[in-house]
């Protein structure tokens, strides 16, 4: 009876590891500590390429403002370090009228689309406004918009409602690394995918969106990454 026991005991050993790696992968990344980098730091928006007066630094937070006009053109702020696997967080607010759209955009490399403007070719954590008016939710959702307008990946309705707090800071966090790409929202972990693609972008800018279409304004703070 004793190797039966030990077996039983070596099994129930195997299930509690296991369910702890799915408990740690269902855990916001933290972020911070060693090899963090803080996007914002020195309070300006030297780490960023700004390409016009609608971004600025503003309490301690990038701000993307299109004024009381709408824009004809979306319009993106990047990084100017490139990234392939790492995990990153920030705060973002959106406010503005019921098209106001922005998103967390990664990986990127830029390209011209329908010979129109200067495009995003990577990965983008959605975070436009929803209502319940639209059948389709984009907020949340994971696509490469411009490049592979096909790939658009939507989280449980029910948990990203849940989870995601209209006009007010929302924390939202990514995990890059090799093919697998994992979204949480405020601690919620919203999105796990594996890219199996081989045209899936492996490394790119990371950039943040002012949406055409739309009178708004996003607010982007406490931005960092590490790289793994």
């Amino acid at each position: 009876m004793m190797p039966l026991i030990s077996n039983t005991l070596f099994a129930f050993a195997i299930f509690l590891a296991g369910s702890q790696v799915l408990a740690n992968e269902a855990v916001e990344p933290r972020v911070d500590g060693d090899g963090v980098v803080d996007l914002l730091a020195g309070g300006s928006l030297r780490a960023w390429d700004v390409p016009s007066g609608l971004w600025r630094f503003e309490d301690d937070a990038i701000v993307g403002d299109t004024g009381p006009e709408k824009i004809t053109t979306p319009e993106w702020i990047y990084t100017k370090g490139r990234y392939r696997d790492f995990e990153f967080t920030c705060e973002l607010r959106l406010s503005g009228d019921t098209k106001r759209n922005t998103g967390i955009y990664y990986r990127v490399n830029k390209f011209r689309f329908k010979d129109r403007f200067e495009a995003p070719s990577g990965y983008e954590f959605d975070a436009a406004y929803h209502d319940g008016s639209d059948k389709r939710n984009w907020r949340g959702s994971l696509g490469d918009w411009y490049a592979r307008p096909k790939l658009r990946i939507f989280p449980d309705p029910s948990v990203i409602n849940e989870a995601f707090k209209t006009d007010e800071w929302n924390r939202m966090t990514l995990r890059a690394r090799g093919d697998r790409l994992e979204y949480w929202v405020n601690g919620v972990k919203v999105m796990d995918f594996v890219d199996g693609d081989p045209k899936g972008s492996k490394e790119g800018v990371i950039g943040f969106q002012i949406h055409d279409g739309s009178v708004m304004k996003v607010e982007y703070r406490n931005v960092r990454v590490l790289e793994l």
